[in-house]
């Protein structure tokens, strides 16, 4: 690995550290959404250190799945030349990423009374709403959101990859893209309707899966670069993260541990508000610290075998544990024993359905795509590493 004194960058080629770093930073985000919704609702209520944060899980999610999903799309060797080849398979592997899992889960929380929906809707009828913007309940409201997305990405990364070649049009989309951020932020503290700043026109979270897409494409043009003196980003951005999350910003701040005020109505949405518009840039403050070449505390917790499977987890593990909340919670009651057999039950049904569905969908929806572009059956040359947030 050379140094180069004259610019402070350092050789290396960045695309390689796109590793089993972010699987484990998937499975963290997954924990934080699980322990967040089980305190919630009673698990463990002495200790609620991941109430209220579920929404920082999610903005991890939405921001990787945007920059993976980039990744593998401008990896493919027919992005360049024929890119509706590319946006073929990378449409088939959103498919039977989802769908297989999220038609299951539904069609069996629904069978055994502990569905999302209410016994009057038919299970069609669940599935349909499930993928509905707007219509789709609980923790389910994050998947047409993310479908949506889907739709945009290819565009979006296709739009953004040349506007930042240049030094000028680098700087110019970033600072649309701050202005931005702070259009919304001050938005949602005035009130405003959401038209105004829902840019692309279906969620306020739309700025995060952008903002995965601008640093890919920054980085992809050289435009961010690795010297030596940024190695503090690495450090920096993961403790941004943890302060931003309730329980420590009123633990060390409000010396309020218990968050008190966050129970009155409409403070943990307007807290959420303040978060959100810049959660992009610290989020990507944390992509970026796996990618620079010195190795961060964040980086080597990342290596964690356990996390790393509770990455691969992720997407099951996010739709059945609150079915299994609600299982465990209706007929044992809450607290610190059902508490552990609620998370051992949901890691336990995300794996089987892992073997049985999600792993089996995924591996033929990579065959109907190179079935489909006449390839011979072969592992891709670039591991998409699931290329979700979940």
């Amino acid at each position: 690995m050379a140094f180069h004194g004259a610019t402070g960058a350092i050789d290396s080629d960045w695309r390689s550290r796109i590793d089993k770093r972010f699987t484990s930073l998937r499975g963290a985000a997954a924990l934080i959404v699980m322990l967040a919704h089980y305190q919630y609702i009673g698990f463990l209520p002495a200790l609620p250190a991941f109430k209220y944060s579920g929404q920082c899980g999610l903005m991890v999610f939405f921001f990787l799945s945007s920059f993976l999903l980039c990744h593998s799309l401008a990896s493919d060797p027919n992005w360049a030349a024929r890119p509706h080849l590319s946006v073929l398979t990378y449409s088939i592997n959103r498919i039977f990423r989802i769908f297989p899992l999220l038609c299951v889960v539904i069609g069996l929380t629904y069978w055994n009374g502990s569905s999302f929906f209410p016994p009057s809707t038919t299970c069609w009828e669940a599935l349909r709403l499930s993928i509905t913007l707007g219509q789709a309940p609980g923790v389910l409201w994050t998947i047409p959101v993310e479908l949506t997305f889907y739709l945009y990405l290819p565009v979006v990364l296709a739009l953004t990859l040349p506007a930042t070649r240049s030094r000028l049009g680098a700087a110019a989309l970033a600072s649309a893209y701050l202005a931005w951020c702070v259009a919304i932020a001050i938005a949602r503290h005035e009130g405003a309707a959401a038209s105004p700043w829902m840019t692309l026109g279906f969620h306020h979270y739309a700025n995060s899966f952008v903002g995965g897409v601008l640093l890919y494409a920054l980085l992809a043009n050289g435009r961010i670069r690795f010297p030596r003196s940024a190695a503090w980003v690495a450090g920096i951005a993961p403790l941004a993260f943890v302060l931003a999350m309730p329980f420590w910003r009123f633990t060390l701040f409000r010396h309020d541990p218990w968050m008190a005020e966050m129970a009155a109505p409409g403070a943990w949405q307007s807290y959420y508000d303040a978060v959100f518009p810049f959660a992009p840039f610290v989020v990507g403050g944390i992509v970026y610290g796996f990618l620079h070449p010195s190795d961060s505390a964040l980086s080597l917790a990342m290596r964690v075998g356990l996390l790393r499977k509770t990455g691969e987890l992720s997407f099951g593990v996010y739709l059945v544990h609150v079915p299994i909340i609600v299982l465990f919670g209706s007929r044992y009651g809450f607290g610190p024993l059902q508490f552990l057999a609620a998370i051992a039950a949901t890691f336990a049904a995300a794996a089987l359905l892992s073997a049985l569905v999600e792993k089996p969908a995924i591996a033929f929806g990579r065959e109907l795509g190179y079935w489909l572009l006449a390839r011979r059956p072969a592992s891709p040359a670039i591991p998409l590493l699931g290329g979700s947030s979940r």
